[in-house]
């Protein structure tokens, strides 16, 4: 081989060295092409997490999401949140109310943005509805769109589901179904003649009348039936039953039981609210049986008449024109010999008497 020859052999094999140690630099130097950022946890939880929308509204209870909620409004919704972005996920609650009705099903869409997701209820407001109530919601993912982790907690939450102030028991149902007019103008025509000429008698005989009632409504007669019944504590003011009306006639929807603030029954709330009620509807103190359901009163067949006399005997004429002197005790209505007086008019005293001292009707009860 010529010398010539050598040179270029040589040339060539430094020359494609180069190239491939250049082409290695090259491709060490250059940037190698970055991996798509794996897309970060979506958590969803349940309650509002702080979060707030301009949807929000002050008369939807429970959107914080802890472990009970106290209301008196009936519109009550839970509350999911999350403070980062859930875009590609779904979400699916099933929610048990606790209502006995069927469970709610809601699907909640994904956001780019942090959001709270609320479902809500519209339990109904009447007095009845005003108890406890469990709720559940059970939670699922539907899609994971992008394998991010999206997840959602389910949840259980008491909702106690108070009474209004209105509804409450208390001195304000007195003015709502006043019915307790005493005069006796207002008893029926048959019973009416039989006590105006017994009180002329005994006003004449020097006896002082009051009479304090006399036609009463069944309404009436509810409320101070169980508002004497509970200031008795014979009953509980959750056992009261409710009204059952007569036809179209309205009823005292009236909530007895009385709660906290944090949702627990207040029982001393409820018998001092049941007193204040007995004594604006104007029961007697003394009285040792709960005035009537259903009573002599409703149909304008009874009044009852606060009775007395001082000094030692009074005359006074019976319905035959006889004169009764009465020199016993005690001076009041409950005095026998004044109660037989009162059966010869056709106006009975209630028996036993001292039960109910005011008490006189058509046939004594």
């Amino acid at each position: 081989m010529s010398t010539r020859t050598v040179r270029y052999a040589l040339i060539s094999t430094i020359a494609t060295f180069g190239l491939l140690v250049g082409s290695a630099s090259a491709a060490s130097a250059a940037p190698q092409a970055s991996k798509a950022p794996k897309a970060s946890k979506a958590p969803v939880s349940f309650g509002a997490g702080g979060l707030s929308t301009s949807s929000d509204r002050p008369d939807h209870a429970c959107l914080s999401g802890g472990d009970s909620c106290v209301s008196s409004d009936p519109k009550v919704s839970l509350a999911w949140s999350s403070a980062v972005s859930t875009a590609g996920c779904r979400f699916r609650v099933v929610i048990d109310w606790g209502d006995g009705q069927a469970a709610q099903t809601a699907e909640l869409g994904g956001s780019k943005d942090a959001k709270v997701w609320k479902v809500g209820r519209n339990y109904p407001g009447g007095v009845a509805a005003r108890q406890a109530y469990r709720i559940t919601a059970k939670a699922s993912v539907l899609q994971d769109k992008d394998k991010r982790g999206c997840s959602i907690e389910s949840a259980a939450t008491a909702l106690t589901l108070m009474c209004t102030p209105q509804q409450l028991s208390g001195p304000a149902w007195n003015t709502r179904f006043p019915g307790g007019q005493s005069a006796v103008e207002l008893l029926n025509d048959s019973f009416r003649p039989r006590v105006e000429k017994f009180v002329a008698a005994m006003t004449n005989a020097g006896i002082t009348v009051r009479p304090t009632s006399s036609l009463r409504s069944p309404q009436r007669s509810y409320l101070m039936h169980f508002s004497y019944r509970i200031a008795k504590g014979q009953i509980s003011p959750a056992e009261v039953p409710a009204y059952v009306p007569v036809g179209s006639e309205p009823a005292p929807k009236v909530c007895w039981q009385h709660r906290t603030k944090t949702g627990k029954t207040d029982t001393q709330a409820s018998v001092a609210a049941a007193r204040q009620l007995l004594g604006a509807l104007g029961v007697d103190s003394a009285l040792a049986t709960p005035p009537a359901l259903r009573s002599r009163h409703n149909t304008g067949d009874a009044i009852d008449m606060a009775v007395s006399w001082s000094g030692p005997s009074v005359k006074i004429k019976n319905a035959e024109g006889k004169s009764v002197r009465i020199t016993s005790s005690p001076q009041d209505g409950t005095n026998a010999r004044l109660m037989a007086v009162g059966a010869s008019y056709g106006v009975h005293h209630f028996s036993p008497a001292a039960v109910d001292r005011n008490h006189w009707s058509s046939d004594g009860r």
